[in-house]
């Protein structure tokens, strides 16, 4: 078996829409599959969808495939203010992994390579936000050192949830982020 971490192309646009689908899911629907989930996803996790994200040169999807199969995907987003840290601009959208694969390093070695982008690209770290219920998510960023800053919302059809935003600093030294 082999791990192999490249950009995405748009070749990839299917896979990334049911990968995305998924694990958004998988995270957010615990209690079912209501209207506004449904809506959401089939909105939101189209193949067009990660076309145009390819297409956008301020987005950058990385993903992680074994044997040709997707496991993981990260989309950092550039030029996407902080809340609260407005000079922090590289947003890391998006990081998920299979469930079936989570615990392999597949999240580690996706955030440690969207920080090393995110410094090629000129910024000095990365933020994200992390639903406050996804626990198995704020365990892994914590973890990790990952400092906390303010917290923002996610809106879904007029409801507010609120999410806690992380910040990871790129320390020039190569290995961004620790090891276990």
């Amino acid at each position: 078996m082999t791990d192999r971490l490249r950009p995405a192309r748009s070749e990839d646009a299917a896979c990334l829409a049911a990968l995305a689908s998924l694990v958004w899911l998988d995270t957010y629907a615990s209690a079912g599959i209501r209207p506004a989930l449904a809506r959401y996803v089939q909105a939101s996790f189209t193949p067009q969808v990660f076309l145009d994200k390819l297409a956008d040169p301020q987005q950058h999807i990385l993903l992680l495939e074994r044997d040709g199969h997707l496991l993981a995907y990260a989309l950092l987003q550039e030029a996407a203010a902080c809340p609260g840290e407005p000079a922090w601009q590289a947003e890391l959208a998006t990081l998920y992994v299979m469930p079936r694969f989570a615990g392999q390093g597949l999240g580690r070695c996706l955030l440690s390579a969207s920080l090393q982008l995110a410094g090629q690209l000129g910024y000095h770290g990365l933020w994200l936000s992390v639903f406050h219920g996804n626990q198995r998510a704020l365990g892994f960023y914590r973890h990790l050192g990952l400092q906390q800053g303010a917290d923002c919302f996610f809106e879904l059809e007029g409801e507010r949830h609120l999410n806690h935003v992380f910040l990871l600093a790129d320390t020039g030294e190569g290995n961004h982020v620790a090891p276990q």
